[in-house]
């Protein structure tokens, strides 16, 4: 009996107390978080790819030449893929390499330079960079950092075990990505090349096309998992962004009147880490909707298992929360 009080008393203990507020691991509380990532600016990315991933809700990253071919030929196109919510990264101006070093600054600046002109704001802006399979690069390791730091670049993980085509050939295979940073409660990630066009006939297909009936399954199933609650699928600089600002962040809540306020703060530089994070406040048993305010734009937010989860910028001003009436 006195083991089954004790045990009692640990649960009680153990539970949120009003007020009680947490930063959540990933973007809306979601398990982990997954990231597209497709290469070279070929044609299938915006005949294809960015139609099905907008079909789904899904975005991704797309890593651009803009002065490669392919990419120079469709630049309406791109406004286009732009404009369906997808995220463009630099990935060098031509993807041709560099015999110098300040031919290696003038690729990454170049094509940072069209960002610009495609997505002219915010700026400056923390954009994705992703290091292109060239036979020379002849810009130092050091210089290749500070090239990237000047310009606002973040560096992309690893090709290595993560190409479609390449290193994964199946759904199955590319799945197990995702079901790995489920169970990790952390981050996967797939590169993409070429998607196979079916129609119209072209007559060529791009550099590692990933065949349809291996893509859209995929795509199907990991909108299966963000909607379950499993995955945050989301771009590269967004990922790391709230990564950042959460391992930086800091938050405090304390009763205002018959509900609370919260202060959430974070170290990170707020004209680049400018993502909100998500929090999780514990509510009276009695509260089913609460009113959530930061600034001038308040928020009606469902109550469940006793706790309102909303978004809010670190460093914007305190967050109110009342009983919604």
């Amino acid at each position: 009996m006195r083991i089954a009080l004790l045990a009692l008393a640990l649960a009680a203990a153990a539970q949120a107390a009003d007020g009680d507020t947490r930063i959540a691991t990933w973007q809306d509380d979601r398990t982990a978080a997954f990231l597209l990532m497709f290469d070279d600016g070929w044609p299938s990315h915006w005949q294809v790819a960015a139609p099905e991933l907008q079909k789904r809700g899904l975005i991704a990253t797309f890593y651009i030449n803009p002065g490669k071919g392919e990419y120079a030929k469709f630049p309406k196109e791109w406004e286009k893929v732009r404009a369906m919510g997808m995220v463009m990264a630099n990935h060098t101006m031509t993807h041709q390499g560099a015999a110098t070093p300040e031919a290696g600054v003038k690729e990454i600046e170049d094509c940072q330079k069209a960002l610009y002109a495609l997505q002219p704001e915010p700026a400056p802006r923390l954009i994705s960079f992703g290091m292109p399979g060239v036979k020379e690069w002849k810009l130092p390791g050091d210089q290749h950092q500070a090239t990237l730091k000047a310009n606002h670049l973040v560096d992309r993980p690893p090709f290595t075990d993560h190409g479609a085509v390449y290193h994964l050939k199946t759904t199955a295979q590319m799945l197990a990505l995702a079901d790995k940073a489920i169970a990790a409660k952390g981050m996967e990630y797939l590169v993409i090349h070429g998607v196979e066009r079916i129609q119209p006939n072209w007559g060529y297909q791009d550099f590692w096309a990933l065949k349809q009936d291996v893509f859209l399954p995929l795509l199907d199933a990991l909108k299966e998992r963000s909607e379950r609650g499993e995955l945050w699928i989301t771009d590269h600089v967004s990922w790391h962004k709230y990564k950042a600002e959460r391992e930086a962040a800091s938050v405090r809540a304390a009763p205002a009147g018959s509900g609370f306020t919260v202060e959430l703060s974070a170290t990170t530089d707020p004209a680049l880490y400018d993502l909100p994070l998500t929090l999780i406040t514990s509510v009276p048993a009695d509260w089913t909707q609460a009113v959530v305010t930061q600034g001038a734009s308040p928020i009606t937010v469902a109550v469940a298992q006793g706790a309102v989860r909303y978004r809010a910028r670190p460093g914007a001003g305190p967050i109110t929360i009342a009983k919604a009436p």
